[in-house]
């Protein structure tokens, strides 16, 4: 057990974020009721930084601002996963722990590592192959049948870093966009129903809590909409939940861990990616569920009792507010206020970019067909 919140050792914050966007932002926010302390280490322009504790001014892809942030707090955590496993590795062994840890997160941020972590544990996944060079590529393409999905083995986010590949000649060209020196993941092409996901809240003790099953929509490889419960059958959905604990507890998450599912047409479930932090999936939770996964983040960190994750309504809606053109931000939130019932949140960003996330607007209701209009309506209203 850690030492309770509020004790603090030589006036260190109780947790430092690496990295200072949205997420960063939002976890600091569900500190302060807690009296938590957070420091971010980033920008002073970022949209965590007018929220935390203290600001670590420097950048999450320097091992020396990262050693600086495990100096300045009692336990390191993460807004990405692409936070330097080696960086965060050597502030563990200057005495901070990193939550999760150093040797798990080397694995996680590995597409091709993860995916043969969660293999070996017996949770379903795509067929995958690691195609080394591009010769690779025609064996892996006559094995797995065209089309199949490259993915840049780390760095890779909102679709950014991934392709489909309907050809030979479609796959060479990716590889070489994609091949960081560590060769490039190949995935089966997965036809599937609907796009799930499940956080789960987990503390080093093991003790899990899972959020309720959500279907997200993308578009254009980012997520728009999210749907809680999942409109799904309820097995299936059981189905979802335990392969998300099982894959929390293969990775040995600490903290929150998002899980991203494929539901297929025959009713099975499989894991596509992890994400070792809050998730995007999860924003709904603020509002909608009795703890929030900003806060049962913190929770697990801290190795403090997690919060129950039960719905609040029968049901909720969640949609990003996306860039639609490149300038300078200048929302209109009066009109999403106006809608009955719409929660806003705005991430501070100064510049709008296309498909930049900006925000979202979360609503509560008795079904999904109304929480999903109503939070639509206010989505359609901020003019972004």
């Amino acid at each position: 057990m850690t030492n309770p919140v509020g004790q603090a050792a030589q006036d260190r914050f109780d947790v430092g974020i690496a990295g200072a966007g949205q997420l960063a932002r939002m976890t600091c926010l569900a500190a302060w009721p807690l009296g938590i302390r957070v420091a971010v280490l980033g920008r002073p322009d970022e949209p965590a930084a007018p929220m935390a504790a203290g600001l670590i001014e420097g950048d999450w892809k320097n091992a020396e601002d990262i050693a600086r942030l495990g100096a300045a707090c009692r336990v390191v955590t993460l807004e990405n996963e692409f936070v330097d496993a080696r960086a965060l590795a050597a502030v563990e062994a200057a005495g901070t722990p990193v939550r999760p840890g150093a040797e798990s997160l080397a694995i996680v941020q590995d597409k091709a590592l993860q995916k043969q972590l969660l293999l070996d544990a017996n949770i379903p996944v795509p067929r995958f192959a690691v195609a080394e060079s591009a010769a690779d590529l025609a064996a892996i393409g006559r094995d797995f049948g065209w089309p199949c999905l490259l993915k840049s083995r780390t760095l890779g986010y909102d679709g950014y870093g991934n392709a489909t590949c309907r050809t030979i000649d479609d796959a060479t060209d990716a590889f070489d966009r994609l091949n960081k020196g560590e060769g490039v993941l190949v995935e089966e092409f997965v036809t599937f129903k609907r796009e799930l996901a499940v956080m789960v809240a987990r503390r080093m003790c093991g003790e899990v809590m899972p959020y309720p099953v959500a279907e997200t929509r993308q578009a254009d490889h980012v997520c728009h909409e999210v749907l809680v419960p999942a409109p799904i059958d309820p097995n299936a959905a059981e189905n979802a939940e335990e392969i998300a604990i099982e894959s929390a507890h293969a990775a040995q998450a600490v903290g929150v861990m998002g899980v991203e599912l494929f539901a297929l047409e025959d009713g099975s479930i499989m894991v596509n990616e992890l994400a070792p932090r809050p998730h995007n999936s999860g924003h709904y939770s603020i509002e909608a569920c009795q703890t929030s996964q900003f806060e049962n983040h913190l929770r697990g960190v801290l190795d403090l009792p997690l919060g129950h994750t039960l719905l609040r309504q029968p049901a909720a809606a969640m949609v990003n507010l996306l860039g639609t053109h490149d300038g300078p931000a200048a929302p209109n939130i009066a009109g999403p206020l106006a809608v009955p019932g719409a929660h806003l949140h705005l991430y501070g960003k100064r510049d709008v970019r296309v498909r930049r996330k900006m925000g979202h607007v979360t609503t509560l209701s008795t079904t999904l067909e109304h929480a999903l209009l109503r939070a639509r309506q206010a989505a359609s209203e901020i003019a972004l």
